[in-house]
């Protein structure tokens, strides 16, 4: 009799670590099935800012380049491109991004960046030195 007791007592003990190690095992799954699910999230979320980005990049190069054709060029061409009128190419090509980007852009560049403004006025100055720079590359 005590024999019996004693291997139900094994059994016991036995099906007690099973159960345990099953749930240690369910939660050690769960806890880095949910890593790797918040790390691709964030892969995903960073996917998502560059695309953004760069699709927003390519506007405000668009726009500057716009602006240089419609208003820029013929200025500088009669000599009449002063500090007025680079203000006012600033204000046109400001004006024309914050038109084509959508809301959606314009909300990113809040949240990351702040001053909606002042960010895509930084931008095209940035665009605009660049330009000017590529302009001037191959010139002796």
């Amino acid at each position: 009799m005590l024999t019996d007791t004693f291997q139900t007592a094994i059994e016991l003990t036995l099906r007690i670590v099973m159960i345990v190690a099953v749930i240690a095992i369910v939660g050690a799954a769960f806890f880095f099935f949910s890593k790797f699910a918040k790390a691709d999230a964030q892969s995903s979320k960073s996917e998502y800012l560059q695309t953004m980005f760069a699709h927003i990049g390519e506007t405000i190069e668009s726009v500057v380049h716009h602006t240089n054709q419609t208003y820029v060029n013929e200025l500088k061409n009669s000599n009449r491109f002063d500090i007025d009128a680079q203000r006012c190419a600033l204000n046109i090509s400001q004006a024309t991004a914050l038109n084509m980007l959508n809301a959606e852009a314009i909300s990113l560049i809040g949240q990351t960046h702040g001053d909606v403004q002042k960010w895509i006025s930084t931008q095209i100055e940035s665009v605009v030195m660049e330009q000017g720079l590529a302009k001037t590359v191959g010139k002796p």
